[in-house]
C-alpha cells in the first residue's frame, strides 16, 4: 500500500509539474525569465512532491537521508588528502603555514612558471610543455589547499 501511495504522490508532482509549466510559458517571457533566473521556482511542484513520494516509498525521511549522507565516508576526499603533503611541497609550503604565505609562494611560482611568461622568453617548446604542466599542478594544489584551509 505505502509504495502504491509513493508512486501516486509522485505522479501527482508530474502532472502538477506540467499545469505549472502550462501557466509559466502560457506567458513565454515570465517562463523564459523563470527558466534562467528562478529554475527552483519553476519545478518546485515536482521537486516538492517527489521528495515526499521517495520518502513514502522509502520509507525515511528527507532529513535522514541528508544527515546519513553527511556522516558516510567520502573516499575521494580521503583519497586527496593523503597528497596534501604532495600539494604542499608543489607550492614549497609547509602545513603551518597561513593562506596568505602560501598564495604569496603560490603567486611566486605562478610568475615562474606561467606558460605566457616563458613563451616571450623563446624556450623549446618542450620546455614549455614542461613549465604548463608544473603550473596546472601548482593550480590543482593551490585551489585544493586553498578549500582545506576554509
Amino acid at each position: 500500500m505505502k509504495k502504491i501511495i509513493g508512486l501516486l504522490f509522485i505522479a501527482l508532482g508530474v502532472v502538477l509539474e506540467v499545469m505549472w509549466l502550462g501557466v509559466c510559458f502560457g506567458s513565454v517571457i515570465i517562463g523564459v525569465l523563470l527558466l534562467f533566473f528562478a529554475p527552483r521556482i519553476l519545478f518546485f511542484p515536482f521537486n516538492f512532491f517527489f521528495l515526499i513520494g521517495l520518502s513514502i516509498l522509502v520509507n525515511r525521511s528527507y532529513e535522514e537521508y541528508k544527515r546519513e549522507k553527511r556522516h558516510s565516508f567520502n573516499y575521494e576526499r580521503f583519497k586527496q588528502s593523503k597528497n596534501i603533503d604532495s600539494y604542499y611541497e608543489t607550492l614549497e609550503s609547509n602545513k603551518t603555514d597561513d593562506l596568505e604565505t602560501i598564495k604569496k609562494n603560490y603567486r611566486r611560482l605562478m610568475k615562474e612558471y606561467h606558460y605566457d611568461a616563458n613563451v616571450s622568453k623563446g624556450l623549446s617548446e618542450e620546455i614549455i610543455q614542461k613549465y604548463e604542466k608544473k603550473s596546472q599542478e601548482i593550480n590543482e594544489a593551490y585551489h585544493f589547499i586553498k578549500s582545506d584551509k576554509k
